[in-house]
């Protein structure tokens, strides 16, 4: 009886070595790596248009059991800039078994610009203002519109209380990590000391212009009209300021312009224009200049 026992364990033994073994072999048999990825180039160059077909140009994959399966490169994702214009793509491949295996190469941009803004009207604001973003866009070459993605915040950290000019830097960025800031001054007024019907203003064509570098800047080219002492002038095709009787023109001499812009160096600049009525009533508006470099 005991001698029978013995013999049913070592068959259960023998059983069961058998068994692990033939999983041993089989999973042995099974190719356990993943796909090989070439790439004829680390560094490409390419448009913000380009598709994931020109992301994957010069790119194979072969695997040990499958063969060539180039079919299977999916673009998994594209990085922040490393620097601006140029990223990291992130590139995958499958084979049979879903292994999978991962490779980066660089894009580097051809057609890539950061975010621009743009401006309806003056940055001026009442006391009583909800946003002081109203007025300002956002464009970008990757992203589209991204206006909602504005910020501000006041250079000094502290919030306005009282009417005033005060520093602010506007912020964007888009989905690559490419930060855009504007540093300008936005003026806070109280409605109630507001004499609109008194005051001289300017109007301007544009309140933001966008310019590269080393492009021409005429600050007289963006004057659109000035209502001045109860009378408006506008400028006509002849770049003179006319009134609403023919003969009647306002000097160019009776605006005054501050323009530190130079177009040669990079940043943003304020062009200042200001006008006096008979009173010494000064009213202002600011044209903003960015040379975007």
């Amino acid at each position: 009886m005991r001698k029978a026992k013995t013999v049913s364990i070592l068959l259960f033994v023998v059983s069961l070595a058998l068994f692990l073994f033939c999983i041993f072999v089989r999973e042995g048999g099974q190719d356990q790596s993943g796909p090989e990825i070439q790439m004829d180039q680390q560094e490409i160059q390419a448009s913000i248009a380009a598709d994931d077909a020109t992301l994957l140009q010069g790119v194979t994959a072969t695997d040990r059991k499958d063969g060539d399966v180039t079919d299977s490169l999916v673009v998994e994702s594209l990085s922040n800039f490393i620097e601006k214009g140029r990223r990291k793509i992130s590139i995958v491949a499958f084979d049979s078994d879903n292994h999978v295996t991962r490779e980066e190469r660089e894009i580097v941009y051809t057609d890539y610009t950061s975010p621009t803004f743009t401006l309806d009207g003056p940055l001026k604001f009442s006391l009583d203002a909800e946003s002081l973003t109203e007025g300002m866009h956002a464009q970008d070459c990757l992203d589209g519109d991204i206006t909602g993605k504005i910020q501000m915040s006041f250079q000094d950290d502290i919030a306005y209380e009282s009417a005033g000019q005060y520093q602010v830097i506007y912020s964007v960025a888009n989905s690559a990590g490419d930060v855009k800031n504007l540093p300008v001054t936005i003026e806070i007024y109280d409605p109630a000391q507001e004499i609109s019907t008194q005051t001289p203003s300017l109007t301007l064509s544009e309140y933001l212009v966008n310019l590269s570098v080393g492009e021409g800047f005429n600050p007289w080219n963006y004057l659109e009209s000035v209502t001045v002492n109860h009378y408006e002038y506008v400028k006509g095709e002849d770049g003179v300021l006319h009134g609403n009787l023919e003969d009647e023109i306002l000097d160019s001499s009776a605006v005054q312009i501050e323009n530190p812009v130079d177009t040669n160096t990079p940043g943003v600049y304020e062009v200042v224009y200001s006008v006096y009525d008979e009173e010494g009533v000064q009213g202002t508006v600011r044209l903003i200049v960015s040379v975007n470099g």
